[in-house]
């Protein structure tokens, strides 16, 4: 008798299980899809805008992906107004004619970016812009909305290439300005070189140049005559006479006057 209720037992919970798994292969559930969009943007009057909408969805993205745009006009209340869907490739243009070819897909189902284009804006278009994303079998899921500002175009922020450029420019002037800086500065307080003067060979050597070499410049002197130091003077060569009388053999003798100065 036990035996037979143990086995009644285990038939009901295999019945219970097999009955919840029919159930949910019939109707599955619905996983939720994420809508991103920034919550505002401010647009230059007469430029083309770029309204961004990504998503995140856990089934793959098909064909049957669908993308719809919606705008309520600023200080208006109730549903917003249809003007643009995108589904399959194909572009379907909504019923508000204020959009009308104004708007390109600019968006990427397969990176799931459902981003569009509205060129010329005005400042009509000063609203709400709402973005949906479906993706069967994940359709559930809020959209996400983005409210723009249109204003004149000398009220937006400067971030043109050009200021970019010159702030590039200026900043690698500044760095070849310090560099240079540095470098007078090392060199400033590198030690000078003392002058040792010459030895007495060199001295010798240097007299000998000069005599060979009497159309050389000062500066083609030996390279240890000191640059302030005085050149020696000329060599005179005079004649003595030893015999004491007028008319006799006058022996002659060099004799040597150096102009020796100190230094």
């Amino acid at each position: 008798m036990e035996i037979r209720l143990r086995i009644m037992a285990h038939f009901r919970v295999l019945l219970c299980v097999s009955l919840l798994f029919i159930i949910s292969s019939l109707f599955p559930v619905c996983v939720a899809i994420d809508v991103y969009t920034p919550a505002e943007l401010f647009v230059g009057n007469g430029t083309t805008a770029t309204l961004v909408c990504s998503f995140t969805s856990k089934e793959v993205v098909s064909s049957t992906a669908s993308v719809s745009w919606s705008f309520l006009p600023e200080g208006e209340t109730g549903n917003p107004t249809s003007f643009f869907y995108h589904t399959g490739g194909k572009v379907f243009p909504g019923s508000n004619p204020q959009f009308k070819s104004r708007v390109e897909w600019a968006g990427d189902m397969n990176k799931k970016d459902a981003s569009i284009r509205v060129i010329q804006m005005q400042f009509k278009d000063n609203g709400t812009f709402t973005c949906d994303v479906k993706n069967p079998p994940d359709i559930t899921g809020q959209p996400s909305a983005t409210k723009v500002r249109v204003v004149m175009k000398e009220s937006l922020p400067q971030t043109s290439t050009a200021v970019i450029v010159g702030g590039v420019i200026g900043a690698v002037i500044g760095i070849i300005i310090i560099s240079v800086v540095m470098y007078l500065i090392v060199r400033r307080q590198e030690p000078s070189r003392d002058y040792e003067g010459c030895t007495s060979v060199e001295s010798v050597s240097s007299q000998n140049t000069r005599v060979g070499k009497k159309a050389e410049s000062s500066t083609d002197n030996s390279s240890c005559s000191s640059p302030s130091a005085p050149l020696q003077g000329p060599v005179i060569y005079a004649q003595l006479d030893h015999s004491g009388s007028k008319n006799s053999f006058h022996k002659m003798e060099p004799v040597v006057y150096a102009d020796i100065r100190k230094n």
